[in-house]
């Protein structure tokens, strides 16, 4: 008997050990992707259109006609393309390949001209003072951000869109630090451009603060007029000085501890003008007072402090006679740069005091720091700018360069780099743009976030020998933020942790990888990483809605299942793609079927004889096993053309159930809802609908949910139409709730609008109109 199973064992390694060779053999012959783009695989989508545009120009077809190869050689890379471009199709192919790719992306083999890669493609790919934005970064970076953004919604295919272009570049480089300048391709993020509201090219957007309302730009589309339209949003302000408030104005406690920035303006000199005061103000906001002087009409002022014009910079507490400092420029750019200069600039750390700060800090005897990793002496203004926007957090520098064995164990490796290090310990690197506004951004986050990065000697021990629930995300740089929103919007939920290098020993192959680690077991995250999702997938984790069948519960469960029992069952294997694809979907649906039907999964990998038993041959493979049958041999297959989300599950599983919705003819209408006694809803539909037919699964649900709390039924208004009509029903489906009819009296045929298809809005909706009230037997 040993000896069997110790052949059987044998066997199956030299079959994994022969799937691996041929699996290898599979992967080596694929063109990898990124190689053919020729970026890094932590390249941004920026770099990414940038090296595709270039192979573009070089290697398309109509620049290489006598190459009887140029078209397939270009679909290749147009399919690298259109692949690394999407964040899904991208993770896909860092887990599984091409293969990974066969059940959702077709594409590559379509491509444009020459000449819409050399004028059309990527407009504002080479404009530094120009953000391009894409749909997985625009929640956070501006509708969660209190900067002010002005946005450019464009299509590449559209001439006016191309004719504003020069102005808008021309904008950005006009408000640089000044506001954030944006620009959105809606060719390539059309969902981001459809939640937006944008129906026409170019549309321009101006949001100001998470807690506003965008404002759409109508006016003349003009360098001036735009400029001036975005300055109205600024609330950094210029104080006008005379002599009636110089000195209150001086002396003002809030602000006596900033710096003066004073413009003195005569006629026929030279001074600032009134929009540079204005973009300057905003440029250096809480950092410097910004005021101005008319010397013609308060020439008492220039007089006192011996300035006739010009622009002068005063420090603290010292806006007196021969204080100030010229400054040479009336370009507002300038003379932010000149102004930061003469700035007190951040502290610098070496060893020693590195190793203080970090005890304190654990020791909770210091406030957060943030630091700026930098090596030689190429030291960045923007950071001087830090300390008056981050007053509750220290500021200091670190010259890598004298400090190297302290940076390596840092594992900073780009510079120059911004680090947050928090009260109690652990620490966190920014990976994003190195402006004052994103470092700002990412300081906040960072110092109220659970989230902390593990070196190569806190992992595994403190995650995989802990019993604590632990989120683990395995990234290379850039990494969209997700992680940080979630411990900022669900603290205590679990740790969170960024970690990098051993990768390969955790079965990490591409990033991000998100692992919750729960007692020690990991859970890979499908799906897309955003905040909510991830916090569902840990409370799911931990309190799992999906049954899990074994060996041991299949036959009980399943085959002497109850004449009102239904159950879905999804045979999956773990190491598969599409099956990971579902298990998020599986999941809601668990949720949503909930005393309804048993949603379980099995395992084929652990419970393989099992599986073989059922005569399952692919992943997934999900079936039905309807109500009123016993045994494990009826079923009903899921249709293989059919898409794997919980609306296309519902919509089958509600076709295997008795209806709780009958259809009413208009006789029964006006017997049974109006004259009758009990409380109605009643949803108007028409067969051709196709918003009708996807909410019908929801009726469906909201019946079984609001059983006898109210009687539910549909009217088909293309069979009765003249009823539709005398109840004013003008769209299809309309809900309307018939309340109990206490006096004996008919119902007005109107009833009330329910405004929402939510089962769960419904049947509260249900509950508060009926009260305690439950239906009577009909019969």
């Amino acid at each position: 008997m040993e000896v069997a199973i110790l052949n059987h064992s044998l066997k199956r390694i030299l079959l994994t050990i022969a799937c691996c060779l041929i699996l290898l053999s599979i992967v080596n012959s694929e063109e990898d992707y990124y190689e053919l783009l020729g970026v890094e695989r932590d390249a941004t989508n920026k770099e990414i259109r940038r090296a595709f545009k270039k192979l573009a120009l070089e290697q398309h077809p109509d620049k290489n006609q006598d190459d009887p190869d140029a078209h397939s050689k270009f679909v290749t890379i147009n399919k690298a393309y259109e692949v690394l471009k999407d964040e899904e199709l991208r993770k896909k192919y860092d887990l599984y390949g091409e293969e990974g790719l066969k059940d959702d992306f077709h594409g590559g083999g379509r491509y444009e001209s020459w000449s819409y890669y050399n004028q059309e493609f990527g407009i504002y790919d080479e404009d530094p003072e120009i953000i391009t934005l894409n749909r997985a970064e625009f929640e956070q970076t501006v509708r969660q951000s209190d900067d002010i953004w002005f946005i450019n919604f464009y299509s590449p295919r559209c001439s006016h869109c191309h004719d504003l272009a020069p102005a808008w570049r021309e904008v950005g480089r006009e408000l640089v630090n000044v506001i954030r300048i944006g620009a959105v391709n809606c060719q390539e993020d059309w969902i981001l451009c459809r939640h937006q509201g944008i129906n026409r090219y170019p549309s321009l957007i101006l949001y100001s603060g998470s807690t506003t309302r965008p404002e759409r730009y109508t006016d003349e589309k003009t360098t001036k007029k735009m400029v001036k339209f975005a300055l109205k949003q600024v609330t950094a302000s210029v104080t006008d000085l005379w002599a009636a408030n110089f000195d209150m104005a001086i002396h003002n406690t809030e602000t006596a501890d900033l710096p003066w920035v004073i413009t003195f303006c005569s006629s026929g000199l030279d001074c600032l003008s009134d929009t540079s005061q204005k973009k300057l103000a905003a440029m250096l906001d809480r950092l410097v007072n910004i005021g101005g002087v008319d010397c013609d009409v308060s020439d008492a002022i220039c007089e006192r402090l011996d300035v006739e014009s010009g622009t002068r910079f005063y420090k603290p507490g010292q806006v007196q006679k021969g204080k100030g400092q010229p400054l040479g420029s009336l370009d507002a750019q300038e003379a932010a740069i000149e102004i930061l200069k003469l700035m007190p600039d951040v502290i610098t750390l070496d060893n020693d005091s590195f190793e203080k700060m970090r005890e304190g800090l654990r020791k909770g005897e210091e406030q957060s720091w943030l630091l700026h990793f930098m090596v030689g002496n190429d030291v960045d203004l923007e950071l001087r700018k830090l300390p008056a926007l981050l007053e509750d957090m220290n500021i200091g520098r670190i010259n890598c360069s004298n400090s190297r064995e302290l940076c390596r164990n840092l594992h900073i490796r780009h510079y120059p780099s911004i680090a947050v290090f928090k009260s109690k310990g652990g620490h966190e690197i920014h990976h994003g743009r190195m402006t004052a506004h994103d470092i700002v951004n990412f300081a906040k986050e960072a110092s109220a976030s659970m989230v902390e990065v593990l070196s190569p000697d806190d992992f595994p021990d403190r995650v995989i020998t802990n019993k604590d629930p632990w989120f683990v995300d395995f990234f290379a740089p850039p990494l969209k933020a997700a992680l940080c929103m979630m411990g900022r919007s669900r603290e205590g939920q679990a740790k969170h942790v960024l970690y990098h290098g051993k990768s390969w020993r955790m079965n990490i192959h591409s990033y991000p990888t998100t692992v919750f680690y729960n007692q020690s077991v990991p859970h890979f995250l499908s799906g897309m990483h955003q905040a909510d999702e991830l916090v569902e997938f840990a409370q799911d984790t931990l309190r799992p809605p999906v049954i899990i069948l074994t060996s041991d519960n299949f036959v009980p469960l399943i085959g002497d299942r109850g004449d009102d029992d239904m159950w879905l069952v999804d045979f999956y294997a773990p190491w598969c793609g599409p099956c990971q694809d579902l298990a998020p979907e599986w999941r809601k649906l668990a949720k949503t079927m909930q005393g309804i039907a048993n949603v379980a999964q099995v395992d084929c990998d652990r419970y393989h004889s099992l599986c073989t038993s059922q005569n399952i041959h692919s992943y997934p493979t999900i079936r039905l096993y309807p109500p009123t049958y016993t045994g494990t041999s009826y079923f009903k297959k899921y249709p293989n053309h059919w898409w794997r989300n919980v609306a296309s599950f519902r919509t089958w599983i509600f076709q295997h159930l008795p209806s709780k919705t009958p259809e009413l003819s208009h006789a029964e209408f006006q017997k049974r809802v109006l004259q009758g006694q009990d409380a109605w809803v009643i949803d108007f539909f028409t067969p051709w609908c196709s918003h009708c037919q996807v909410f019908a699964p929801e009726f469906e649900r909201a019946a079984r949910l609001g059983d006898g709390v109210a009687h539910f039924g549909k009217v088909n208004c293309d069979m009765y139409s003249d009823l539709c009509q005398q109840a004013w029903v003008r769209a299809y489906p309309t809900l309307r709730f018939y309340k109990p009819n206490i006096e004996g009296k008919q119902k007005n045929i109107f009833g009330e609008s329910i405004n929402s298809q939510s089962a769960e809005y419904i049947v509260n909706y249900l509950k508060q109109k009926v009260g305690n009230r439950r239906l009577r037997d009909e019969l």
